[in-house]
């Protein structure tokens, strides 16, 4: 089972909604998943968010007019969204409390769209990850989208060595296997976590009856060399910008990302 205590306690340390601005490098992945996402959503559909965070996502789209169900299982983020909520007088936005495998209260094909976009990296087996895809696939309607975000193995292995922290030859052997449960890691975050590819997700997904519609790389190679990001002038970071956009969605580009994000269609 996953252990929801260490899972709380990464979340716990941080504000989910700053850390997708506080730097070029994730406002790129929130702006190119927001770029994505708004090519597959229809017009003031119902959407449910799982792993909601602060809700940076769930209340962009709730301003824009479709009904979004904003979950999360850790307590202070879900106090974080009721207080916007209630700072925004927003009536488009619902807050609850919810565990992504287990969707209890949740009726069949009640949404037109479900957003996975932390959830499915912290479901550390295949069977919790089965069970939340599966239960997305329940609460989806017929031909509806679900959008599950992961995080690429090969860049953050890479990274890792980047940081000068190499893994032993165990440690690497277990972060291929579906099923990693290792708490031993040099990073926390390794602790918390399931790394995965391009295939393996794809292949999840399809297991569970979905067809892939696009797969994206969300922050793009710009992971490697934060630095050089946040030194460009603002011209050439638009440059740069607009350039991911337009590319984000090719394989290479989702090789060297670090935040990966799959649509996927109920069938």
């Amino acid at each position: 089972m996953i252990d929801h205590s260490l899972v709380a306690r990464h979340y716990e340390s941080f504000s989910e909604g700053p850390r997708l601005q506080k730097s070029r490098v994730r406002r790129l992945e929130f702006e190119s998943t927001l770029h994505v996402l708004g090519k597959h959503l229809s017009p003031q559909s119902t959407v449910l968010e799982l792993g909601a965070g602060h809700g940076a996502y769930s209340f962009h789209f709730a301003r824009q007019g479709h009904h979004v169900t904003a979950t999360d299982l850790v307590d202070v983020n879900v106090e974080a969204m009721r207080a916007l909520a209630n700072e925004e007088h927003l009536d488009t936005v619902e807050i609850r409390q919810a565990d992504a495998t287990d969707l209890v209260g949740f009726a069949d094909d009640a949404f037109h769209s479900v957003l996975s976009l932390g959830p499915y990296y912290h479901l550390r087996t295949w069977e919790l990850r089965r069970r939340s895809l599966l239960e997305c696939r329940r609460v989806v309607r017929d031909g509806g989208i679900v959008a599950v975000s992961y995080i690429n193995r090969i860049f953050a292995v890479n990274y890792l060595l980047k940081t000068g922290q190499g893994l032993t030859p165990d440690q690497y052997e277990s972060l291929m296997r579906p099923d990693d449960e290792r708490v031993d890691y040099p990073d926390e975050f390794f602790n918390v976590s399931h790394f995965s590819t391009q295939e393996a997700v794809e292949d999840e997904l399809r297991s569970c009856g979905f067809d892939i519609v696009e797969h994206a790389g969300t922050d793009g190679v710009g992971g490697f060399f934060p630095e050089t990001l946040e030194g460009l002038d603002e011209d050439a970071y638009d440059d740069f910008r607009s350039y991911h956009l337009k590319t984000c969605s090719q394989p290479s580009q989702r090789g060297a990302s670090s935040h990966c994000l799959v649509i996927a269609r109920k069938v």
